[in-house]
């Protein structure tokens, strides 16, 4: 019997090697050229080399025969689910919460506003752009810590500053990328909510509203409430949105197999309504 994997971050690397090993035929489809998903695209050299990576996957491969690998093979595109299906007696979606998300606001459509996944995407594949002398990164996550590290490297840049709306105890992010960034003289602008993109006096400015932590969600975490009548604009020169990642797929959603910004996964069996179709990683169950 064979399985099909489509996408081959560590969810779906794990996945093979562990059903090659099993016994499985497995066809590996990426739609990248290289394996790796988010370890090679989403984190920067500096704290993960690419040659770590490529070693690691030489290995598994040299290990697990019946890996068979396809890439530049992009789901909804060079194939689909159907040929998969067809093809295949069983298929893992593993496919990854690789699309940023936005902060919906006047002015977010700015060209001069990017996202911190398709930035570290940019960077990871090798382009060095010369950044603004300012840079924002608003997100308190590993994505912005590695966003406002990677543009602090790049020419142009003299100052970055993290946006963050809830305060120094809250912040997600790993304590060493944060006791990284601060070494490296980034500053934290913490119970900060942005709320609007505007040019003033010939130059972008990032508005802001101060916060202040309300009750707790449902993932027991306080949620920050903005305080009317605290605007202030920040100055910048090009902003990083590193608010959170989602899965998206045209061809699952029209297949009914999202569910809003997750493949529609049972925790315990990993099965989709789809009896043949199968789903792991963030892509499935979030970060």
């Amino acid at each position: 019997q064979s399985v099909a994997i489509v996408g081959a971050g560590p969810a779906g690397l794990t996945a093979a090697q562990d059903l090659a090993q099993a016994g499985f035929a497995v066809d590996l489809y990426e739609m990248s050229d290289r394996l790796g998903g988010m370890m090679v695209w989403g984190i920067p050299a500096f704290r993960l080399p690419a040659h770590v990576i490529a070693a690691d996957v030489e290995r598994l491969l040299a290990r697990s025969p019946g890996i068979t690998v396809h890439l530049g093979q992009a789901l909804g595109r060079e194939i689909s689910l159907a040929q998969l299906k067809e093809r295949h007696q069983a298929v893992l979606l593993s496919i990854g919460a690789s699309q940023g998300k936005n902060v919906e606001m006047p002015g977010g459509d700015d060209a001069r506003i990017i996202d911190g996944v398709e930035f570290l995407h940019r960077i990871n594949g090798g382009q060095r752009p010369t950044l603004p002398e300012t840079v924002l990164v608003v997100g308190g996550g590993d994505v912005a810590m590695d966003a406002c590290r990677v543009a602090r490297r790049l020419p142009g840049c003299r100052q970055v500053k993290v946006i963050y709306r809830r305060g120094p105890d809250e912040i997600p992010a790993r304590r060493d990328e944060l006791e990284g960034a601060r070494a490296e003289g980034i500053e934290f602008v913490y119970m900060s909510q942005p709320v609007a993109a505007l040019e003033q006096d010939g130059g972008f400015v990032l508005r802001c509203l101060r916060t202040e932590l309300g009750p707790a969600d449902a993932d027991g975490r306080r949620r920050p409430e903005n305080l009317a009548g605290s605007e202030h604009d920040v100055a910048a020169g090009l902003v990083i949105m590193a608010v959170g990642q989602e899965a998206a797929s045209p061809e699952l959603a029209d297949l009914g197999l999202m569910a809003g910004d997750r493949v529609a996964t049972d925790w315990q069996t990993m099965r989709t309504k789809d009896p043949q179709v199968f789903a792991a990683g963030d892509g499935a169950f979030g970060g």
